[in-house]
């Protein structure tokens, strides 16, 4: 298992912070709300959140925070899991397998998971010597026991292909510029149509997809933490046609790239 695959942040919103702004990932999420409630509406679907609720995301179901609770600030521990973590393990279906019509979960912890959840916590605030090896030891026992409490039919655990691991690694890396789905099959020696299925499997979204959430991704980062312009951030994360850039982004936050700087971040 590569521990680069995944990463711990902490999130706080407060209820000015509440958005009409839908957003999804490139990779998929475990979400534990350490304080505060909320109403999150995931695929069109409003769910109420609180304390010690753990939400499972995936990289298709757009989201949005409608409404934060007023006595309280709103404390996410969020865990980013790049696609391949999950592929490794064995437990992309706990993130994919659709309930009720919905893949995402909503699940309120019990002791075991506050407890684990509480040891992911404390190595990535301590920073001490192999706390990501720690976290992720951590973050693939609390998944199996999630697995087991929503009975989710394992799967067999396989390792990344090489070739995808290379796939992947090209785009981490060249996402910056044009990239062809050609140019990304013959990495992987396949045919086009070949290469698309097999990176569908293993990721959950297609190609083209991933790219693209990739690249929005980046983009919104670069909104929030920097001040480039609009256009240094478009050339920046791969797109030479800015309408192209500004219709991308729309489609994945419903807003325009001025819109979303200029107004609150309730993205998770």
């Amino acid at each position: 298992m590569d521990i680069h695959t995944l990463t711990v942040r902490r999130q706080t919103f407060q209820n000015a912070n509440k958005s009409n702004k839908p957003y999804v990932s490139h990779c998929f999420k475990a979400v534990w709300v350490q304080q505060g409630e909320a109403v999150w509406n995931i695929a069109g679907h409003r769910s109420s959140i609180r304390r010690n609720d753990v939400v499972l995301l995936n990289n298709e179901e757009k989201r949005r925070l409608e409404e934060i609770g007023v006595k309280e600030d709103l404390i996410f521990l969020v865990i980013e899991l790049e696609p391949r973590y999950l592929y490794d393990v064995g437990l992309l279906a706990l993130f994919t397998q659709r309930s009720l019509g919905y893949a995402h979960r909503i699940i309120h912890a019990d002791s075991t998971l506050v407890e684990l959840l509480q040891k992911i916590d404390q190595e990535e605030q301590s920073r001490r010597a192999y706390n990501k090896v720690m976290i992720a030891a951590h973050v693939t026992e609390l998944l199996t026991h999630i697995a087991r409490k929503e009975s989710v039919a394992p799967a067999q655990a396989t390792r990344i292909p090489p070739w995808m691991g290379a796939v992947l690694a090209y785009i981490e890396h060249a996402y910056d510029r044009k990239i062809t789905l050609a140019e990304l099959a013959a990495i992987a020696h396949m045919n086009t149509s070949a290469f698309s299925k097999a990176f569908t499997k293993a990721n959950g979204i297609g190609p083209s997809q991933y790219l693209k959430h990739k690249r929005i991704g980046h983009a919104i980062s670069r909104l929030e933490e920097t001040d480039l312009t609009v256009v240094a951030i478009a050339l920046d994360c791969g797109y030479s046609n800015i309408a192209n850039f500004y219709k991308a982004f729309h489609s994945w936050t419903g807003q325009t790239p001025s819109d979303y700087r200029s107004g609150q971040h309730t993205r998770v």
